[in-house]
């Protein structure tokens, strides 16, 4: 059984609901009905909801640090220098794609226009909306094109209805750069047609380590390109017993994974790696149940793994017993059906973060990755700069009953400098969210500790953490929230 949340926020019990990303979009969004169709167990809405919220995005490049889920992290700041807004590359047909996890029929899309410069780069866009990825996407159905938004401006496109799961916003016949600051999908209704669920699609991943910038999302961004040099595919350190996890967030029956070959050079490096799947974090999840062994994939190919039904959470792509590499363009993951079964679920993971400044690579996402490790130069702990109340907060999407906060304290230098934070928990974000109600003080975390915060449940959207009363640094290497009811 599992619980959405209705437009006056009480809890409904949706029987049966195999669909279990579908029920995850639903709790972080108002929705005005929420039914189950017996027929295809799917959830159906009629939302009025902004359904690319927190959804899973790409785009055809990345610099500047312009990373596609700033146009689907809702925060309105149309200033590129705030870190508000995506920005491609300058290149031939500048695209940007949300996969709304579902088909819909579309009849909105919003999109908010940089703001303090540059504003006609946007002139000329189509908005495109289908179920196909051919051509990235840019070949599905056109549904309306920019003429032009005044800078900082919100223009709403209002059109016909379009059948789609994804919506693309592409500069065609162009050679140009491509900047969004925040796109927003609204749907007539849902249409329960059947789309084969990849739970591994913008779910949260970790990997044994990272060079040449090959970051673990990448195998889970829904990028088929399978060319290392387009930056589509993670990619390990030389090391012992490379490995590669996804958390599906919730435990499922899985039976299959699809694996997507590096295609331009060294398909063999794959050669041996095996598939574990489970809901235990010992050796990293490697010690999990063994679902199949990968002989060979040839380069650029995705090879399907269909196997028995396994339960589990957590699923591993390990090469053990040598030294190597370990890099994967794509990982898509398939269940036969939801377990129910419960497990504790990090509200945090994954959420959208913001934090007061950031000082070198420490971003303040770095604390709701999902990394362990406490060591600041492996780059996996956030970093303010030297100031007045430094402060860090996590947006939930929807408001909670928060009742434990979890806090992993650096572990390689200065302990200390968490002492005197505090946890404020609520839905203003007046003075950033530091006004919120006090839910706990740290006296102190030892070095590489993580400890637990329990208070009486506090009601609230926004986690906020902030050293109130002097001039420090604020660096959490991972913060973990827990809700009285979540399911």
């Amino acid at each position: 059984m599992f619980l959405c949340l209705n437009e006056d926020e009480k809890l409904k019990m949706i029987p049966s609901c195999d669909d279990m990303r579908c029920v995850l979009s639903y709790i972080r969004m108002p929705i005005r009905v929420v039914l189950f169709l017996t027929l295809t167990g799917l959830c159906v809405a009629d939302s009025t909801g902004n359904l690319a919220l927190g959804a899973a995005v790409v785009q055809s490049s990345t610099i500047y640090g312009g990373e596609a889920q700033r146009a689907v992290d809702g925060n309105m700041d149309s200033n590129w220098y705030h870190a508000a807004c995506t920005h491609t590359n300058a290149e031939r047909d500048p695209w940007w794609r949300v996969d709304l996890g579902q088909v819909y029929r579309v009849t909105r899309v919003n999109i908010l226009n940089r703001g303090d410069a540059v504003p006609e780069r946007i002139n000329g866009a189509q908005i495109r909306i289908g179920n196909s990825l051919k051509n990235n996407g840019n070949n599905n159905e056109l549904a309306a094109t920019v003429e032009s938004i005044p800078a900082g401006v919100i223009k709403t496109f209002d059109f016909k209805s379009i059948k789609g799961r994804y919506v693309n916003i592409v500069i065609p016949r162009s050679y140009g750069y491509l900047t969004l600051c925040e796109v927003e999908v609204f749907a007539e209704k849902y249409t329960p047609t059947y789309v084969p669920r990849n739970l591994a699609l913008g779910a949260a991943v970790v990997q044994s380590s990272t060079i040449y910038g090959g970051e673990a999302k990448r195998a889970v961004d829904g990028n088929m390109d399978s060319n290392w040099y387009n930056a589509a595919c993670t990619h390990t350190d030389m090391e012992r017993d490379p490995w590669w996890r996804v958390d599906l967030g919730e435990v499922y029956e899985v039976t299959r994974v699809n694996i997507l070959n590096r295609g331009d050079a060294v398909p063999e490096r794959i050669n041996g790696a095996e598939i574990r799947i489970g809901n235990s974090l010992e050796n990293n999840g490697n010690n999990n149940e063994l679902a199949a062994s990968v002989e060979s994939i040839p380069a650029g190919v995705m090879k399907t793994f269909d196997f028995k039904s396994i339960k589990g959470r957590y699923v591993n792509i390990v090469i053990p017993g040598r030294y190597g590499y370990l890099t994967l363009c794509e990982v898509e993951v398939f269940a036969e059906k939801y377990t129910p079964t419960y497990v504790p679920r990090n509200l945090a993971l994954g959420a959208t973060a913001v934090q007061s400044s950031t000082w070198d690579a420490g971003e303040a996402q770095n604390a709701v990755d999902g990394t362990r490790d406490s060591n600041w130069y492996d780059v996996s702990c956030t970093h303010t700069d030297a100031e007045r109340d430094p402060w860090w907060r996590v947006d939930l999407g929807e408001v909670y009953e928060v009742n434990r906060v979890s806090i992993l304290n650096r572990g390689d230098a200065v302990p200390e400098r968490i002492n005197g934070a505090q946890i404020r928990i609520g839905n203003s974000l007046e003075n950033n969210g530091n006004n919120n109600e006090l839910a706990a003080t740290v006296v102190s975390i030892p070095a590489g500790e993580t400890k637990t915060f329990e208070f009486k449940p506090i009601k609230g959207r926004y986690v906020n953490i902030i050293i109130p009363g002097r001039n420090e640094y604020l660096t959490l290497c991972e913060v973990e929230v827990f809700a009285d009811k979540v399911e």
